[in-house]
């Protein structure tokens, strides 16, 4: 009896010591976002972290363990996400959580994450408190807000040429971020001896519909350039007012703005928009994607998710937020537990073999700070610039 009680309370031991979400055949992660309701398009992310997962697997998995994704839709709404997290952690005992779309979504959950110790890579918003409230658990890989503004800025006055700048933006955190940017920017510049000044900063409130006072106010301001951080409708909007106005400034958008039904405006004709990443041959045009980008559409997302490939942009984000997971995941070796996770994400020093250029954590939790700009033209989304570094 005595023995049989001994083995027992071995076994016992043993179960509380195994890490959650791993075993001796897969690693279980959890991804959340909407998969329904008003932005349900983003739903392609989980479907092409799923694919690179199935590309994973099929050759071998990660030091023989498969892994598997758990999804949760949230319906873009930040009380579901938070009960998204809660169940993929409590019920479904996840090893770590990949994307998740959202700044609001991403926020509310932060507590949860670091209350319970997950690591969580590649938070799907450009926002920058992810990386600046870590605690050493998130790991941001989407150029923040500020960052991309600060540097479309720099392009306008140095490469354009521009000295009358004004802002569109969303009255909130995203929209705040832009204006930071571009706010710290101009006073660098300035300080360089740049002639260059901020001749507006014109917002409107989430829901609103419509842009007249704010393309009469712009017009009012002769900004030669206007950068918008603003939903697509809200753009789309603006860009109509615009045309009514005979008003034609030069317009910097954020990443946020790549969106296939704003591409299609042809009132966006010579606009520059914002990436954080490599993109494709089926985005940018035949001879114009670049190599990486290139392959993971046609080895990936093509044969793994072909219905994600109808959505190229979303498809190979999805991709580029798990690929740091992935690394990370056979850096830490067989005996994987949290900390060999987050030891190896630390580790993460210049990596250029994904989507996310010169990918690095050595320094900070903010592995991303680059972007590449896109021009719009009648023959579709063309590069217009390097990859710009702050």
């Amino acid at each position: 009896m005595k023995r049989l009680f001994l083995s027992l309370l071995t076994l016992f031991g043993v179960a509380l010591a195994q890490t959650p979400g791993v075993s001796d055949t897969e690693i279980r992660i959890g991804s959340f976002g909407p998969q329904s309701g008003p932005a349900a398009a983003w739903g392609t992310v989980m479907t092409a972290i799923g694919a690179l997962f199935d590309h994973v697997n099929a050759q071998g998995g990660i030091h023989g363990r498969n892994l598997v994704l758990i999804t949760r839709d949230d319906g873009y709404d930040p009380a579901r996400s938070v009960a998204a997290v809660r169940e993929l952690i409590d019920r479904e005992r996840v090893f770590a959580l990949v994307g998740g779309v959202g700044t609001a979504n991403g926020l509310a959950v932060m507590p949860i994450v670091k209350r319970e110790g997950i690591p969580w890579v590649s938070p799907s918003s450009g926002s920058s408190e992810f990386a600046a409230q870590s605690d050493g658990l998130i790991f941001a890989t989407y150029t923040n807000y500020e960052v991309e503004s600060a540097l479309m800025t720099r392009y306008a006055v140095q490469d354009l040429e521009s000295e009358r700048i004004a802002i569109f933006y969303q009255n909130d955190g995203y929209g705040e971020e832009g204006l930071r940017g571009l706010e710290r920017e101009v006073a660098a510049l300035q300080e360089a001896g740049h002639d260059v000044t901020i001749v507006d900063r014109v917002s409107y409130e989430r829901g609103e519909t419509n842009m007249a006072v704010q393309a009469l106010r712009l017009r009012g301001g002769e900004a030669d350039t206007v950068v918008m951080y603003s939903t697509p409708g809200a753009a789309a909007s603006l860009i109509a007012e615009f045309g009514r106005l005979e008003y034609t400034p030069r317009i910097l958008a954020s990443s946020t703005l790549l969106d296939p039904s704003l591409l299609a405006n042809p009132g966006m004709q010579g606009a520059l928009v914002a990436t954080f990443m490599r993109l494709p041959s089926v985005i940018v045009g035949e001879g114009n994607g670049d190599p990486i980008a290139d392959e993971v559409f046609n080895t990936i997302v093509v044969p793994y998710a072909p219905e994600a490939a109808q959505d190229p942009f979303r498809a190979l984000a999805g991709v580029g937020f798990a690929q740091p997971l992935i690394v990370a995941l056979e850096a830490a070796g067989p005996d994987l537990t949290r900390e060999a996770l987050l030891e190896a994400l630390r580790g993460i020093s210049g990596y250029d073999e994904g989507l996310f250029p010169n990918l690095d954590f050595t320094e900070g939790y903010q592995g991303n700070n680059s972007v590449m700009l896109l021009q719009m033209t009648p023959e579709g989304l063309r590069p217009a610039s390097d990859y710009l570094t702050y």
